[in-house]
């Protein structure tokens, strides 16, 4: 509810919040103006159930950072993933996380394309993280993209995530 955003946005309580449509459904328009209020990133969980197209179409209008996870096609729908892949043209808050994606093409497209908007992903605790962290080093693109992957995309969507902490 705004009035949860409101109570954890604030004082460091929280780095960013965490959508399970498939669950929980999609949040009206007052649940994400208050996100739009606070500014910090979403994850989102994507897949069959909440296509990339329906997170789009929901969620970019607004002004937060956006982290669909699973390259939006969970459990490895190759489709979605490669139409997630295809939105990052479209939209500048939009970023995509490596977890349980296996197609090292479309991993390796979205790092060429766009390579300050592919996070990485393990999937922890159900994936093991040494696999995770294995499918991306042995991709086809510079070293540099990989640096970004790992550790300058996702600390600068979420601070905490960086040398400093976030402070």
């Amino acid at each position: 509810s705004p009035g949860d955003i409101e109570q954890y946005a604030y004082n460091d309580r929280f780095a960013g919040f965490k959508l399970h449509p498939a669950v929980d459904g999609l949040p009206d328009e007052a649940v994400l103006e208050a996100l739009a209020a606070v500014g910090l990133p979403v994850a989102v969980h994507g897949g069959e159930s909440v296509t990339p197209e329906t997170i789009a179409d929901t969620l970019l209008e607004y002004d937060f950072p956006v982290v669909v996870e699973h390259f939006g096609g969970y459990p490895l729908n190759r489709g979605l993933m490669r139409e997630a892949v295809d939105l990052l043209d479209s939209y500048e808050s939009l970023y995509l996380d490596t977890s349980y994606v296996r197609f090292r093409d479309l991993i390796e497209q979205a790092i060429r394309e766009h390579p300050d908007r592919v996070l990485f992903g393990s999937g922890a605790p159900a994936n093991h993280p040494n696999v995770a962290v294995m499918e991306v080093l042995t991709l086809d693109v510079p070293e540099d993209a990989m640096r970004r992957v790992f550790s300058k995309n996702p600390s600068r969507v979420v601070s905490e995530l960086g040398p400093s902490g976030g402070e």
